[in-house]
């Protein structure tokens, strides 16, 4: 099956004018990770799920959170592909994950429960500080984002040798 990608620039327009939209409609830069902790809220007895920004289940975080799976299936409905259930992330990482779909989908989501606490201990989630941040151009979103990259090149690369993946 042969996927057809949304042009780069196209992506990266529809992306700079929601957030300019975002930005006069609510007053707050783009964000996720509240919105999923308000998600987590919804289903958590944890009192930190409800105490501060997640205790408040009618701010546009929350519809901001739930409509992004839906976004991304309108997209790929637009684009006129079939659907297609995987946890495939491409041939790269298929060759370190493992087969079994239990024990891939326990390494994604540990890798996203590592991405979420890293948010909430940073202060800001990727997207806040990599799109929203220096759009605005904080200077702590640009040492953030940086800190993204490396600390993601440096974590590939350690997790690839540990794990035998591409060889190099």
């Amino acid at each position: 099956m042969q996927n057809t990608y949304w042009p780069g620039w196209l992506g990266g327009l529809l992306i700079g004018l929601y957030l300019l939209l975002q930005l006069r409609i609510t007053g707050r830069a783009l964000g996720c990770s509240t919105g999923y902790g308000n998600l987590c809220g919804l289903i958590s007895r944890t009192p930190y799920f409800h105490r501060g920004a997640y205790a408040k289940l009618d701010n546009w975080r929350l519809w901001f959170a739930l409509g992004l799976p839906l976004g991304g299936a309108l997209g790929h409905a637009l684009g006129g592909g079939a659907f297609e259930l995987s946890l495939s992330m491409g041939g790269l990482y298929d060759g370190v994950l493992p087969e079994s779909p239990a024990l891939r989908s326990l390494y994604l989501l540990a890798g996203g429960l590592c991405m979420g606490l890293g948010a909430r201990i940073a202060g800001g989630c990727q997207s806040g500080h990599s799109i929203a941040g220096l759009s605005l151009l904080a200077p702590s979103s640009l040492i953030a984002s940086v800190g993204f990259f490396v600390g993601g090149i440096v974590s590939v690369q350690a997790l690839f040798r540990l794990f035998g993946g591409y060889g190099g």
